[in-house]
């Protein structure tokens, strides 16, 4: 029987998974005695198994995914649709992230760009790993501030250490000159060394046109498309359209 100071010190060391499986040893009949030794294992693995659900937890709510509840078992094949399921079941076993390589889903409104994306994503945080999910307007705007901050390596260090970046909207509208340059800063800092997905609806050979510096295009385009997977999304009708009807 765990006595209530011990609970009251498990907890207070943050312990609260340790706590609880004591407790409920405890009310266990007194002839289904563990040894010692399975009792340490036993309350070890519900606050292990408690504290990787808390992480998984923040890690998906920092993610900010535009589809929260996106996963990949729910990517469906509908008629006229043109889907490489095959690299999507590759992606998410979560290779890519270890080699730091990015993936550009390329497809027209409503072919399930963001979808997929934040279904790999929520992959990603399923492994652990740091995600985060913006727009491209808000990629900008958030590079803007850090190129004009007093503390502007620590906010580039903080973008550039998130280990899967999703940037919907890629290229939705062509960049200023200055933005363009701190786009590049991004990309250059992130490559090999962490991934980005990419949803975007222009093919990577059509970005260098969104992009009036030349030089800045080339080092754009060079650093993902050369350690990239390209997916091509295409759908007859939107796809938003086509659910809206199914009849579950």
């Amino acid at each position: 029987m765990v006595d209530n100071e011990t609970l009251i010190k498990l907890r207070s060391m943050h312990l609260s998974g340790m706590a609880e499986c004591s407790e409920s040893l405890a009310s266990l009949p007194q002839d289904r005695g563990y040894s010692a030794p399975e009792v340490v294992k036993l309350i070890c693995d519900h606050e292990w198994d408690r504290r990787q659900s808390s992480k998984l937890r923040r890690l998906q709510k920092r993610a900010g995914l535009a589809q929260p509840f996106a996963d990949v078992c729910d990517i469906r094949m509908v008629d006229r649709r043109r889907i490489d399921t095959e690299l999507i079941a590759r992606l998410a076993i979560g290779g890519y992230l270890m080699k730091h390589q990015d993936v550009v889903l390329q497809g027209t409104t409503g072919s399930g760009k963001t979808f997929v994306a934040c279904a790999l994503a929520n992959k990603a945080c399923q492994q652990f790993k740091k995600v985060l999910y913006l727009t491209a307007a808000d990629l900008i705007d958030r590079l803007t501030i850090v190129a004009q901050g007093t503390e502007r390596r620590r906010a580039l260090d903080a973008l550039v250490a998130v280990e899967l970046l999703v940037v919907d909207d890629w290229f939705l509208r062509a960049p200023t000159a200055e933005q363009a340059q701190n786009l590049h800063v991004l990309v250059d800092r992130r490559h090999q060394r962490a991934s980005t997905i990419f949803c975007t609806q222009l093919s990577p050979s059509d970005w260098h046109d969104q992009i009036e510096e030349k030089v800045i295009a080339d080092a754009i385009v060079d650093r993902i498309t050369t350690n990239s997977h390209t997916m091509e999304l295409d759908c007859a009708d939107s796809l938003r359209r086509v659910f809206s009807t199914l009849d579950y």
